[in-house]
């Protein structure tokens, strides 16, 4: 019905995100920071949601005995 869609000259990279001429996408190499924020960049929903999934289970019985129990192992002596 509407035939072939033109297909991009550029992709991203599946790991960093970055954009990449298609025949140069074999030798891309990953700039470590570059991976780095792409990633946090992946996970920001996770990483938003942590601090209230935390609050949430040391408000919960086993949160508070985990709470305490850390703490009192931080206080043993040696």
């Amino acid at each position: 019905m509407f035939g072939s869609f033109p297909q991009s000259r550029y992709m991203p990279c599946p790991a960093c995100g970055a954009s990449l001429e298609r025949a140069e996408a074999a030798a891309h190499t990953c700039d470590p920071e570059r991976l780095l924020n792409f990633r946090l960049f992946q996970l920001r929903e996770e990483i938003e949601a942590f601090e209230p999934q935390l609050a949430e289970w040391l408000a919960s019985a086993r949160g508070r005995f985990a709470a305490w129990l850390a703490e009192r192992d931080r206080q043993a002596p040696g």
